[in-house]
């Protein structure tokens, strides 16, 4: 299922689908076992204690119909929403869709991070699970996250709703993969283009990067990078060298090996941003950027 999000559809859609270029892939929702039970299990329960009464029902009859008639609304309004609903992949953008309206679009660019979970659950004490899937939040930079079941969403044969559910050839899950590709080269190319503009900087957790400079949050001074003698970038870690780094790393306190998050100061007067508590799309974005800088930084020894 694809989280809604908040606010009015104009706040919500980031991007015109128009603009997003041809369709590499269209998929259709579907309806979760909650949203038919939704539906189905207050019709059962308003007939199993006595349905339509024959008098005037009492204070308590009348609520518990009220509630049962409010659930199976809900549960109707989940369902067809459901089944109305198209997830639509772009050359350079993702579209969540129902029939006569876009719910949310947004550009590959428009997304920081995507991170993937494995969600089982099981009901009371069996060793068979209720639910099996693979989960992908694809985070904006100011939305919150989109969520995306990967069992939800089955391949739009193109020959209506029975027939995608009885003959589709897979669901969203393959796909996520891919997904995570373009958002990376997409989040690479949109990073590089404001350091590039003037007084332009991304940030990166405690690590907020300048087209001149490069700062950690709390530090005493920003580093240029015309002082940095030696940028590298190895499998599971970036190591930044300074002159006199643990000076300029005064006000952050740091743990007695010099750790703070997800970097480390260095006797050697090294800053090793790692890869700890990065997801592989985030890992992968700041690895990207940080290549490319060291590419285009003279960080020759002096």
């Amino acid at each position: 299922m694809a989280d809604p999000g908040n606010g009015n559809d104009e706040q919500r859609r980031k991007a015109d689908p128009a603009e997003l270029g041809s369709v590499l892939a269209r998929y259709r929702e579907r309806p979760t076992m909650g949203k038919l039970g939704l539906t189905v299990v207050p019709v059962v329960a308003f007939l199993a204690f006595g349905g339509i009464p024959d008098s005037m029902p009492g204070t308590g009859h009348l609520i518990f119909d009220v509630i049962c008639l409010l659930l199976f609304v809900w549960g109707v309004y989940e369902l067809t929403h459901s089944l109305a609903s198209w997830l639509i992949l772009h050359e350079d953008g993702i579209v969540y869709r129902g029939r006569r309206k876009v719910r949310w679009a947004h550009r590959w660019e428009d997304f920081k991070d995507v991170v993937l979970s494995h969600e089982v659950t099981y009901l009371g004490g069996s060793s068979r699970p209720i639910s099996d899937k693979i989960v992908a939040r694809l985070w904006t930079t100011d939305q919150g996250a989109r969520e995306l079941s990967g069992n939800y969403f089955l391949t739009d044969v193109g020959a209506g709703l029975l027939r995608t559910f009885l003959r589709s050839p897979g669901n969203l899950t393959p796909m996520f993969a891919g997904i995570i590709d373009r958002v990376v080269e997409a989040r690479v190319r949109h990073d590089l283009r404001q350091l590039a503009t003037e007084g332009g900087k991304v940030q990166y957790d405690h690590i907020e990067l300048g087209g001149t400079y490069l700062y950690v949050k709390g530090a005493a001074d920003e580093i240029p990078w015309d002082e940095v003698t030696r940028l590298t970038v190895d499998a599971n870690h970036v190591a930044i060298t300074v002159p006199h780094l643990r000076r300029r790393m005064e006000g952050i306190k740091l743990k007695a090996d010099g750790r703070r998050e997800n970097y480390r100061v260095g006797m050697d007067n090294t800053l090793y941003i790692e890869d700890k508590g990065l997801s592989s799309c985030r890992k992968a974005i700041i690895w990207s950027v940080m290549s490319d800088i060291a590419e285009s930084t003279d960080t020759k020894p002096r």
